[in-house]
Formats: structure tokens, C-alpha cells, sequence
């Protein structure tokens, strides 16, 4: 697993804001560095990162939310080794 995203994952499983508003602050702040230290990416990466921003930026219901996206966010990140980066 490539160190940044094992990075992400720690991350997550420490991050303990009840509030979503915050959490979700945090975690974008976590999410961009994990995407910057990941290039380059393939199609299929950007895409999958864009889901996950947009999933974690915009799906607010409850503070009870914040549970179920680290478990959204832990699934999807795992799928990012999936697709090979573009030769350089």
C-alpha cells in the first residue's frame, strides 16, 4: 500500500470530531495532501478522488454521518491501488 494512503487511513481511524463540519474540514485537509503525494494518477484515480471529495463535501445529513463517511472513505481509498498510474 503506498505510504500515503496508509497515512490517510491512521489518520482516519484517529480522527475523533463529533462535529462534521469540523471533521470534514480536517479530513479534506488530509484527502488533498494524500491526493498531491499520489502523482501521477491514472483517469480512473482522479475520478475515484473526486467522488470521495465531492461524497465527503457535500453529503451532510447528521453528526451521526461522520461514522458512516470514515467507513465510505476507508472502503473507497482502498480501491485507488487498483488503477495503475500513467508511465512518465
Amino acid at each position: 500500500m503506498h505510504p500515503s494512503i496508509s497515512e490517510f487511513l491512521d489518520f482516519l481511524d484517529k480522527e475523533d470530531d463529533p462535529d462534521y463540519g469540523d471533521f470534514k474540514r480536517e479530513v479534506d485537509l488530509h484527502l488533498r495532501h494524500m491526493i498531491e503525494s499520489l502523482r501521477p494518477l491514472a483517469p480512473e484515480q482522479i475520478w475515484q478522488l473526486r467522488k470521495m471529495r465531492e461524497q465527503l463535501l457535500w453529503s451532510y445529513k447528521s453528526d451521526k454521518d461522520v461514522e458512516q463517511m470514515k467507513s465510505l472513505l476507508r472502503q473507497e481509498v482502498q480501491h485507488l491501488e487498483d488503477f495503475n498510474p500513467p508511465e512518465l
